[in-house]
């Protein structure tokens, strides 16, 4: 017997305790797989994060949303329902930067964010470290601020350990 299982997840700003699931038991893994990303994958209430088909305990067949055209497709459709001007927003914080890096935006109607990066073009963040975060000047750091030398890669507590030459 095949186990098949979607897993969903939780939108931000969706009132729910713990991602959707469903789950089914088939005789044949190409039912499995049909059941999945058809019937399943259209009633699933929330974009998808993973399909599984199991066997006996072992994987046998997983796809995660960003590796199956499916997957990606229903989450495209499912944010495109919720949010229909997420595309245009996005053309014009990426047209805003543009602008921003030819200096075509006086410096006094930058925000904050875009003033920072364009005085420190070899820094990048503020980040904030949720997670315990590794880096060069102040060991292990969690629940607070690192930047990351884009040159190197690397992250630092304090950005004043290099200075920028530009």
């Amino acid at each position: 017997m095949y186990f098949a299982k979607i897993t969903g997840v939780i939108p931000k700003g969706m009132d729910l305790t713990e991602p959707p699931e469903e789950m089914r038991l088939f005789k044949d893994l190409t039912e499995a797989k049909q059941w999945l990303l058809g019937e399943a994958l259209t009633e699933l209430p929330t974009p998808v994060h993973m399909i599984e088909i199991t066997k006996d305990g072992e994987s046998v067949w997983r796809e995660y949303h960003w590796s199956h055209d499916a997957l990606k497709s229903k989450n495209e459709l499912w944010w495109d329902a919720r949010d229909p001007g997420r595309h245009q927003r996005e053309a014009q914080r990426v047209e805003r930067k543009r602008q921003v890096e030819a200096g075509l935006i006086p410096h006094d109607q930058l925000s904050l964010k875009e003033q920072f990066e364009k005085a420190n073009p070899r820094w990048q963040g503020p980040y904030f470290a949720w997670l315990p975060t590794s880096t060069m000047d102040a060991g292990t750091i969690w629940m607070s601020e690192y930047w990351v030398l884009s040159t190197l890669g690397l992250k630092y507590k304090n950005k004043f350990v290099f200075y920028d030459n530009d």
